[in-house]
């Protein structure tokens, strides 16, 4: 009976770890003066979740917070909430977060083998397809005029940052779980 309730344990574990990590994430940001907007690393985690723990638990977490800030808990960004931020600028990025945590699942193998700077450049371009998939719901909305001035080029340094953080972060996993492995 024990042994049965450890994978139930897992799952609980893993999914409100992914559920608080993208909370955490969204409430912290970094408003660095020469940039135009400040960054949160709620990419950043969505990226890293599926590649960390086992990826359907990621993807679960990031669904259950979805859910909660749906539902009116200040989970998204700036402890913002309600249903209303899916129908809006924002929606097509937090539903992103959950998309993008299937491409990265099943990308998982070619990214944990990928050197730094490889996997620098596999972050990047998973940032601009959420980059992608957020603008094309603002113009399927008709949320907002989307210019490159507006929509793109102040969050392109954020992107970057974001990428070149996310690999040291799998990087320095990787060595870690590779040497423990060994012993």
């Amino acid at each position: 009976m024990r042994n049965n309730l450890r994978p139930i344990a897992k799952i609980f574990i893993e999914v409100s770890f992914a559920t608080i990590a993208m909370w955490v994430s969204g409430q912290l940001s970094v408003d660095f003066s020469f940039l135009a907007v400040p960054i949160t690393l709620q990419s950043l985690v969505a990226f890293l979740l599926p590649l960390l723990l086992n990826g359907r638990n990621a993807s679960g977490g990031i669904l259950l917070w979805l859910i909660l800030g749906s539902l009116g808990l200040p989970v998204f960004a700036h402890a913002s909430f309600g249903i209303d931020r899916i129908f809006s600028n924002s929606g097509g990025f937090l539903l992103g977060f959950y998309l993008i945590s299937f491409l990265v699942r099943s990308q998982k193998n070619k990214i944990q083998k990928g050197e730094y700077v490889r996997s620098f450049i596999t972050f990047s371009l998973l940032h601009l397809v959420l980059m992608q998939f957020g603008l094309l719901w603002i113009f399927l909305g008709d949320f907002s005029d989307i210019t490159f001035k507006s929509h793109i080029l102040p969050y392109l340094p954020g992107l970057v940052i974001k990428s070149a953080l996310a690999s040291l972060i799998l990087d320095l996993y990787l060595r870690i779980r590779n040497s423990v492995q060994l012993k």
